[in-house]
C-alpha cells in the first residue's frame, strides 16, 4: 500500500511539472509572436531654448521643462527663484502648482504664443474623425 502511494505521488508531481512546462512554453510562444510595440513619443511643443537665469523676467509665460527624471512639464511660470521654478500646470479650472528644483532641470524652452495655443476654426468642434 505504501508503494502505490509513492507511485501516485510521483505521478501527480510529473503531471504538475508537465503542466507548468506547457504553460511556460505557451507564454513564451505568445510573447515571441507578438508584434514589437513602437514607442510613440509625444510631439514636443515648438519654442526657443532659454537659460535658467533669463527666466527671471519671463514670469507669466508658458515653458516646457525637461528634467533629470526623464519627465517633461509644460505650464505657466508663476515664480522664479535662484533655487527653483514654480509652474502652474493643468487647466484653469483645476490648476496644479509644481515647484521644480534648479538642479533637476535639464533644458527649458519658452513656448511661443502661436505654438502654445493653436488657432481653431470657428466651424469645427475639434473632435477627431474616425
Amino acid at each position: 500500500m505504501t508503494q502505490s502511494r509513492i507511485h501516485h505521488a510521483v505521478f501527480v508531481a510529473l503531471v504538475a511539472l508537465s503542466g507548468c512546462a506547457l504553460a511556460a512554453d505557451a507564454l513564451a510562444a505568445t510573447k515571441s509572436h507578438a508584434a514589437p510595440k513602437a514607442k510613440a513619443e509625444p510631439a514636443k511643443p515648438a519654442g526657443q531654448p532659454i537659460e535658467y537665469a533669463a527666466l527671471e523676467t519671463r514670469v507669466g509665460e508658458t515653458l516646457t521643462i525637461d528634467t533629470t527624471f526623464h519627465t517633461t512639464r509644460t505650464g505657466k511660470l508663476i515664480k522664479w527663484t535662484q533655487p527653483a521654478l514654480t509652474l502652474q500646470i493643468g487647466t484653469d479650472a483645476a490648476p496644479i502648482v509644481l515647484t521644480v528644483p534648479k538642479e533637476t532641470i535639464q533644458s527649458i524652452m519658452i513656448i511661443t504664443p502661436a505654438a502654445a495655443e493653436p488657432a481653431k476654426d470657428a466651424g469645427t468642434s475639434g473632435a477627431k474623425k474616425n
